[in-house]
């Protein structure tokens, strides 16, 4: 059982991102939340937390614990993209698996 007042008690990241989320559920974005960062900086967390291909940023106070600001924005592309995405790679170990049934089958009807 603690002994320190409820109201004294510090404010955590924890529970500053756990109120971003709860708002941005409010605002309709109920699937795809993953908090990425919370900064407190004079006495306002900033929480980030990437929305499927948006991105939200949003600020609250750790004193009233509310949302004092937010704002929401498409995601940026990477610029550093791999040449060969993960469905590149799947196409292409399809298609070695078809030349290769197709060279067996060739091979086993002895037209080669």
């Amino acid at each position: 059982m603690s002994t320190v007042p409820e109201d004294t008690k510090q404010f955590s990241a924890e529970a500053a991102t756990t109120i971003a989320s709860d708002f941005l559920k409010r605002l309709g974005y109920k699937k795809g939340l993953f908090p990425r960062k919370a900064v407190l900086s004079e006495k306002v967390f900033t929480i980030e937390i990437d929305i499927e291909k948006e991105s939200a940023k949003v600020q609250i106070d750790s004193q009233t614990k509310t949302v004092t600001e937010f704002e929401i924005h498409k995601a940026e592309e990477e610029s550093s993209s791999p040449i060969l995405s993960k469905k590149k790679i799947i196409i292409l170990v399809v298609i070695a698996v078809v030349i290769a049934a197709v060279g067996v089958g060739i091979k086993l009807m002895g037209i080669l």
